[in-house]
C-alpha cells in the first residue's frame, strides 16, 4: 500500500510461492551378514530402526518419518555366498523421494560337527565273517554321524577314501578309512576308523585211514593215501613227515605220519596216520634129495 500527502492510497498484491523440489537425502547402514538365511537379518520396519542400525536421512525442509518403507528385496540366488538386496525409500513433506540399498551377505563358513560316539574299528574274519560286512560299515560310516548349523542331517553328503583293500592281512595290520562329512556349502569336517581282514582260522585236514601192511608191501603214499585240506581262505599246503618206530624184530615196526596242512597266513592243522608194517610169514626153505649111505661113511659128512 502506498499513501500521498493528501491522504490517497493505492494497493496491490505479490505472491510468493514456497515450493520443495529438492530430493532427500537416505544412506543405508553398513552392509550385513547373516550365516544360514535372510531371518537373521530382518528388515527395518521403521525409520527409528532404521536410525538406531546408524542409518540417516536428511531433508533440505522436513523428512516424512512416517514415509520409510521397504520398497523391494532381491536375491541372487546364489549359493554360499547368496547376495539379498533391500532397497529402502523415504520422503520429505513435499513428497520428494531417496532411495537407498542394503546389501545382506549370506554364507556358512562354520563345518559340520561329527559325533564318533558310536564310531567303531571293526576285524573281519576271512571266510567267517558275513558278506557284506565291511561294505555296511563303509555305508554307515563306520558309526559316526554328523550334524549342522545350516544343512539339514539328511543333506549331509558323506564321503570317504576306502581304497578297495580287501586282502588278507596275516599280520592283522589295521587299514585306516577316512571319512568326510559336507554340508551344502562345502564346509566339512573328517573323521577316521580302520578295518582289518585277517585269517586266524587253521585249514580243515582229513588224512589217510590207518593201514596194517607187510613188510614186504608199499608204504609210500602211493599205497597208504593222501591227505587233502580246505581252507576258509586260502589253498592250504599239504606236507607230511615220517617218524619209524621199532618193533621186536627187524620185520616189524610202526611209522608215524603226521599230515599238516597250512595256510598262507601260517595257520596249521597237523593230525598222524599210523601205518604198521608187519612180518607174519613164515621163511620158505628147500631141502636136499634123500640119499643112501654105507655104515662107514660119516652121517654128518656127506659131501
Amino acid at each position: 500500500t502506498v499513501t500521498d500527502e493528501a491522504g490517497n492510497s493505492a494497493t496491490c498484491e505479490q505472491t510468493v510461492t514456497i515450493t520443495d523440489d529438492e530430493d532427500p537425502s537416505i544412506t543405508c547402514p553398513a552392509d550385513l551378514t547373516a550365516i544360514c538365511d535372510i531371518s537373521e537379518q530382518p528388515a527395518y520396519t521403521s525409520f527409528s530402526e532404521f536410525m538406531i542400525a546408524n542409518g540417516s536421512a536428511s531433508d533440505n525442509c522436513d523428512i516424512d518419518e512416517s514415509s520409510f518403507r521397504l520398497v523391494s528385496e532381491t536375491s541372487d540366488n546364489g549359493i554360499c555366498p547368496e547376495i539379498v538386496t533391500r532397497v529402502y525409500q523415504i520422503s520429505d513433506l513435499a513428497g520428494n523421494t531417496s532411495t537407498c540399498s542394503h546389501t545382506i551377505t549370506i554364507n556358512d563358513e562354520i563345518d559340520p560337527i561329527i559325533d564318533t560316539t558310536d564310531i567303531e574299528n571293526i576285524e573281519i574274519q576271512c571266510g567267517v565273517t558275513p558278506d557284506g560286512t565291511l561294505e555296511a560299515w563303509l555305508a554307515d560310516n563306520a558309526g559316526a554321524t554328523a550334524t549342522d548349523n545350516c544343512t539339514a542331517q539328511n543333506d549331509i553328503i558323506w564321503t570317504n577314501d576306502f581304497g578297495q583293500i580287501t586282502d588278507v592281512d596275516c599280520a592283522g595290520g589295521p587299514i585306516t578309512v577316512t571319512f568326510t562329512a559336507t554340508d551344502v556349502c562345502g564346509n566339512f569336517s573328517e573323521v577316521t576308523a580302520t578295518y582289518s581282514i585277517i585269517d586266524t582260522v587253521a585249514p580243515v585236514l582229513t588224512i589217510p585211514s590207518d593201514q596194517t601192511l607187510e613188510c614186504d608191501q608199499d608204504n609210500s603214499t602211493d599205497a597208504t593215501g593222501v591227505a587233502t585240506a580246505t581252507d576258509n581262505c586260502t589253498t592250504p599246503t599239504i606236507t607230511f613227515e615220517d617218524v619209524i618206530n621199532d618193533g621186536d624184530c627187524a620185520g616189524n615196526f610202526t611209522i608215524t605220519r603226521t599230515w599238516t596242512a597250512t595256510d598262507a597266513c601260517g595257520n596249521a592243522t597237523s593230525e598222524d596216520q599210523t601205518i604198521t608194517i608187519q612180518d607174519t610169514t613164515a621163511p620158505t626153505f628147500t631141502v636136499p634129495a634123500d640119499i643112501t649111505i654105507e655104515c662107514d661113511q660119516d652121517a654128518n659128512d656127506l659131501t
